[in-house]
């Protein structure tokens, strides 16, 4: 993938983990209930890469 595609990449997955956490609104029971989900569609790597970037966008809204 090009430096332009991984760019891409990034910035969907950051709009991925804003977008679910707005909608769990950070709350642990929901968050595990989403990652069910998640890794039943899309795997559990999908999943845990979700989990990752959800708790860096988690930190970068408290922060900013």
């Amino acid at each position: 993938m090009t430096n332009s595609g991984n760019a891409t990449e990034q910035h969907r997955a950051e709009c991925e983990a804003r977008h679910w956490l707005a909608i769990t609104r950070g709350d642990p029971q929901a968050v595990s209930d989403l990652m069910v989900r998640i890794a039943k569609r899309r795997g559990q790597a999908a999943a845990d890469r979700l989990r990752d970037q959800m708790r860096l966008e988690w930190t970068r809204q408290r922060s900013g």
